[in-house]
């Protein structure tokens, strides 16, 4: 039932589309030339039809060619990204050639620039939403980022990049416009070349303290053209369920018209960890024992001196040393009016900065079993390769007939060391270490020659295809369809030989081998139509139809073993066996139709509806509709002055996320009886259903501007939204007598988010010796738990809470307040004074963020680029200290010499009976300079000397300087704690980059 009316729909909303079909007439050819006001060609600019979908893109030389165009006047529309559109009309003669040149001004504000929406592309002056885009292929070779997330970083207003480590293949958490859910999952929507692939964030399944790999760094930056980012449900309505955390959407390089141009690059750099590392101390008596602030407080000893060791920063015992990055790639772009092809192929590998200390690699030989040779890993346990290939092909079959075929391939291996909250952690180890350093070197558990035997490895194959068809019967109407699979077979495998490693448990006598196989697949059908035309002179029209299929499965087999044989590397061969496995399928289909009418080219106003059904609703709940309204008015549009032109806009719109897969089926696990006829199975039940079980619907409104300036030589923009979640998934308690589980979801709460984005870019000085190109943005966020439910009590996680009233999972603990009543210097658990119930302390996640870019060209040789990001207005938790005053080892417990607020936060968190961590819960504010590069441009001559038409080499850096009065090693981290928890604890802070890039074009 639910397909015949989404087909009948269609069939309908199609039929309207042909009814009106105009008559054709007599064509001819319009050609021509696009250049910039110093005359110099312009490449891919689209030079289209104004008021239909007709467009064609110029090739390196500025050509373009637009044949079987209707006899009469017509008006034709030249832009481009970073240059003002310019709009001409030309009289068409039947079956002739006519010629029109354009010559394109830079201007800071390109509304005519094509932005991707869900029913295609569109100019950004028809859009009611912020759309922001991010010029990926020149942040690739200006900047050398070291991962597709990098390359968003500090370039995307109200788009936060969570580093979750800087441990090498390490992921992170991406927040557009803040988190809204308490239960699911908030990271956004990810379309590569139109189809939706795998984004998940926490993608590790090694028992390596919760370190964990994001699948959108599987994606290599130097296949990527752009990337737009989708903010909030009023721009992604039409993206439907799972979209309402916003989209990134990536296209990758495409073909091009001409002779064949070759890119070669190479990149060679250096990883190098800045951080200081705190000592382990201990105080000591004259007699040498343990003599601590607060045994010098109770009369028990006097210290003489203060003893400390610190493993990490002892050359002869830490494993911190410099890593490498190494990177070789090409491609080549080429092609006919009819065939255009992009290839490329890169081979890239990073050594992360461990490895083992000088000192101790000949215990490595005498630790390895006879006969068992050294893996590399012991030697680095972090490690990252990855193999990507691309072949991206476009065709045009006929005059209205398109087809664009793209293909990604990648063969990552990424090795990660025992890290983090980890009894075999590296860092723990060294962090919560004796004070004696001739005691195996001070560290506290085991030391890296024992943990680096343990391997933890995940390898991944990932294949990404979508075919596009786009077919243009007549000038005004367009229609496509996308198909394609992201497929990823991956491998986890944590292993632990005979006779080797740390003697925890029993793994080192025994030996234990964890090996997950996981397949993914996500699959993408998107059919759509799209009629554009003018009703009248100054009416235009814009009507999108479409259906859409989504399917995502996921199979994951995983085995253990233990008591293997010597030389053992299967679980085949394992005298104890376990093994599990798991099935996860969501399917979602949905169909939806906009409309757009246009005003003088100046005023649009758009209405859409899109439906849902998906796999995982409740059976009781059927579908799902989110509406969208928007409208966008070009107030001016002008050259020169003050004002160039002037926008103002507005949306309101709704999107939803699913339920977990599972969330809403009552389903149950066997278990073993013992009855006296022998062994029989029995069920208890997992999870009880709901089967009213329906998305979380976020609904948002947003308004703003852009504004040109100074002959385009400035840009503004500025944009309010308001995000609102209703139905929120909360768990709610079950009465016991039900008989059920403990607990089960339901569509109970609120959340609501706001805040402003915005910015301001441009061109500061422009002359031949120097170009001043700048942008400053920013973004602000505030949360807030709306409503958990009727009867249910504050989500509690930790030292964080979601409660009404409140941000989403903020900071609360115990207040407490302290005097040295006394006066003898010292605080002790006598003089402070706990409270009974927890207070507010503050954000979780940055209420702020600034980013601030430069970029200096100094004549046409050499390139300076900066960026300065800011985040701010939230805490951060430093449990790292506070776990090393527990363990007795940190300065604040030790030296008496520690101020009174030091003493008071330390004895508080580890010595009083109600520990609270309050004192350790900081601000986080931080200033970084995240990019520093310079980049030198080869004059032509010289290039030519090695058969190159243009050659440049850059010098990179990445996390170079750290403001900041967070006393932890670095206020960015945040380990995997979940959607909300922002813990810093025992974790790798962010390491710093120099790298070199040699690029070569032919």
């Amino acid at each position: 039932m639910r397909g015949l009316r989404v087909g009948f729909g269609l069939a309908v909303a199609v039929g309207l589309l042909l009814a009106t079909t105009p008559l054709e007439a007599q064509t001819g050819t319009v050609q021509g030339r696009v250049t910039n006001q110093a005359g110099q060609p312009l490449n891919n600019v689209l030079v289209s039809l104004v008021g239909t979908n007709r467009g064609v893109r110029t090739d390196d030389e500025g050509r373009y060619e637009i044949p079987d165009l209707p006899v009469g006047n017509v008006t034709l529309r030249a832009a481009v990204i970073g240059y003002a559109a310019q709009t001409q009309t030309v009289a068409v003669t039947a079956a002739a050639f006519t010629t029109l040149d354009f010559s394109l001004q830079q201007a800071a504000v390109s509304l005519d620039a094509l932005v991707v929406t869900a029913t295609g592309e569109q100019r950004a002056v028809e859009v009611p939403n912020v759309i922001t885009s991010v010029d990926a292929a020149r942040a690739a070779e200006e900047v050398a980022p070291v991962s597709l997330s990098s390359v968003i970083q500090g370039r995307a207003p109200g788009v936060q990049i969570i580093n979750s480590s800087g441990t090498a293949g390490t992921g992170t958490k991406i927040r557009i416009r803040g988190a809204s859910s308490m239960s699911l999952t908030n990271e956004p929507v990810l379309v590569v070349d139109g189809i939706r692939v795998d984004n998940r964030s926490n993608d590790g399944g090694l028992g390596v303290g919760g370190q964990t790999i994001s699948r959108i760094n599987d994606f290599n930056p130097d296949e990527i053209e752009s990337i737009e980012v989708v903010k909030g449900p009023s721009a992604a309505a039409l993206y439907g369920t799972d979209a309402a955390n916003g989209v990134i959407v990536i296209k990758t390089k495409k073909g091009r018209v001409g002779t064949p141009v070759f890119n070669l690059y190479g990149e060679y750099g250096v990883v190098s960890d800045r951080n200081s590392y705190p000592n382990n101390y201990r105080g000591i008596a004259s007699d040498g024992s343990s003599c601590r602030m607060y045994n010098v407080a109770a009369g028990t000893c006097e210290q003489t001196g203060l003893e400390f060791a610190n493993p990490l920063e002892s050359k002869s015992t830490t494993p911190i040393t410099s890593g490498g990055r190494y990177q070789i790639g090409g491609n080549v772009a080429g092609g006919t009016s009819d065939v255009q092809y992009f290839l490329s192929a890169e081979y890239e590998r990073e050594d992360g900065i461990y490895s083992l200390p000088t000192g101790t690699r000949d215990s490595i030989l005498e630790q390895r079993p006879e006969g068992y040779q050294i893996p590399s890993f012991v030697l680095n346990p972090n490690q990252v390769t990855r193999v990507s290939l691309r072949g991206n092909l476009n065709a045009q079959l006929s005059n209205t007939l398109n087809v664009q075929v793209n293909t990604g391939y990648v063969d990552g291996k990424i090795f990660l060391p025992e890290n983090d909250n980890n009894v075999l952690g590296m860092l723990p180890s060294g962090l919560l270490g004796g004070t004696d350093s001739t005691d195996v070197g001070g560290w506290g558990f085991y030391t890296p020659e024992e943990v680096f035997w343990i391997e933890n490895k995940q390898n991944i194959q990932r294949f990404t295809q979508s075919v596009s068809l786009n077919w243009t019967p007549t000038t005004w109407l367009d229609f496509r369809g996308v198909g394609g699979v992201d497929y990823s077979g991956i491998s986890n495998v944590s292993f632990q030989a005979i006779g080797t490693g740390p003697s925890f448990s029993n793994y080192k006598a025994d030996g234990l081998r964890d090996s997950d196989k996981i397949a993914s697949w996500e699959y993408t059908f998107d059919f759509g139509g799209t009629a554009q035309f003018n009703l009248t002179d100054q009416l235009s029209s814009r009507t999108s139809v479409g259906v859409q299929y989504f399917r995502s499965y996921r199979e994951t087999v995983s085995t253990t073993g233990q008591k293997l044989p010597p030389g053992a590397g299967s679980n085949a061969s394992a005298t104890d066996q376990f093994i599990g496995e798991s099935f996860i399928e969501s399917r979602t289909l949905g169909t939806y139709i906009e409309q757009q009418f246009g005003y003088n080219d100046r005023l649009f106003v758009t209405a859409a509806l899109r439906g849902d059904d998906n796999s995982a609703f409740g059976r009781d709940f059927d579908y799902t509709v989110y509406p969208k309204v928007g409208a966008s008015y070009l107030v001016l549009d002008q050259r020169g002055g003050l004002l160039d032109n002037f926008r103002i806009r507005g949306a309101w719109g709704a999107s939803g996320v699913q339920p977990g897969t599972n969330d809403a089926v009552l389903y149950y696990t066997g278990i073993a009886l013992a009855e006296a006829s022998g062994d029989a199975t029995g069920v208890v039940i997992s999870n009880p259903g709901n089967p009213d079980l329906k998305p979380e619907k976020s609904q948002e409104w947003e308004a703003g501007f852009e504004a040109g300036l100074f002959g385009g030589r400035l840009g503004l923009d500025v944009t309010y939204y308001s995000r609102t979640t209703k139905d929120a998934l909360v768990s709610r308690d079950l009465a016991p007598s039900l008989g059920l589980t403990t607990s089960r979801f339901e569509n109970i709460g609120r959340t609501k988010n706001s805040g402003f984005e915005g910015g301001i870019n441009g061109t500061l000085v422009r002359n031949t010796f120097l170009t001043w190109d700048f942008s400053l943005t920013g973004s602000t966020n505030s949360s807030e738990v709306v409503e958990l439910g009727e009867g249910v009590e504050p989500i509690v996680f930790g030292n964080q809470k979601h409660q009404e009233g409140y941000p989403l999972g903020a900071y609360w603990d115990f207040p407490y307040e302290y005097e040295d009543t006394d006066g003898n210097g010292f605080i002790t658990t006598d003089e402070i004074t706990v409270g009974d119930t927890t207070e507010y302390i503050g954000y979780s996640r940055p209420r702020y963020e600034v980013s601030f870019f430069n970029s200096f060209d100094i004549g046409s040789w050499l390139r300076i680029s900066g960026l300065f990001d800011y985040r701010g207005g939230h805490y951060q938790y430093n449990n790292t200290e506070r776990f090393r005053c527990r363990f007795r080892t940190c300065e604040e417990l030790n030296d008496v010499n520690t101020p009174l607020d030091g003493q008071a936060r330390a004895t508080v968190a580890a010595l009083t009976s109600r520990q609270t961590t309050t004192g350790y819960v900081e601000p986080a504010w931080f200033i970084k300079l995240r990019e520093l590069s310079f980049t030198f441009f080869a004059p032509q001559s010289l290039a030519r000397m090695v058969g190159a038409s243009r050659a440049s080499l850059t010098i990179a850096g990445r996390n170079l300087l750290t403001f900041t009065d967070y006393t932890g090693l670095d206020p960015e981290v945040q380990g995997n704690t979940g959607n909300f928890g922002s813990s810093d604890f025992l974790t790798q802070p962010q390491v710093q980059y120099w790298t070199a890039r040699l690029q070569l074009t032919f």
